[in-house]
């Protein structure tokens, strides 16, 4: 797996490999994970729920009220062709807008279907992130011990 630990603030880290999806998302919270997390896929499946008009279930315009979007807003987010992609781009923008957020907002509007759908994939995006940023971490705790001339010990078990 090759990191990317540097990557601009708010951007997702390049990263090859993707962790097995029935891993469970460690104690880190949905609620912390980024919005700019979610792939591509997920964003495109969003969209194929979310984009339909229909009656019956909420739409992207509905999450974007919830959301706090403004009327004038969403009236420009409707001449988009997508216009649930470019909801979710604008919202990641604002403070508040997490994983977690907008899983608590499509429960809040009954969309289980979407949940339902695309509850593992965010899942394992959630769990791909954690990891990532961990990993992160730890590169960046021993960038700076080496800065320092210092070494970090590990011991090895011999079980």
């Amino acid at each position: 797996t090759r990191l990317d630990c540097a990557a601009a603030p708010g951007q997702p880290a390049m990263a090859e490999g993707v962790p097995r999806a029935g891993s469970a998302l460690p104690a880190a919270s949905m609620s912390s994970l980024p919005l700019a997390a979610l792939n591509v896929r997920v964003r495109r499946r969003l969209s194929l729920f979310l984009n339909v008009r229909a009656p019956v279930a909420a739409d992207w315009t509905v999450l974007a009220e919830a959301m706090d979007f403004e009327y004038l807003e969403i009236q420009q987010l409707e001449k988009y062709a997508d216009p649930t992609s470019r909801l979710l781009d604008d919202w990641q923008r604002r403070p508040g807008a997490s994983v977690g957020r907008l899983l608590e907002l499509l429960a809040k509007l009954g969309r289980d279907d979407v949940l339902m759908e695309l509850g593992p994939s965010i899942g394992a995006v959630g769990w791909w992130w954690w990891s990532l940023t961990n990993t992160c971490k730890a590169r960046n705790v021993i960038s700076r011990l080496s800065l320092h001339s210092a070494s970090l010990q590990v011991p090895i078990r011999s079980d």
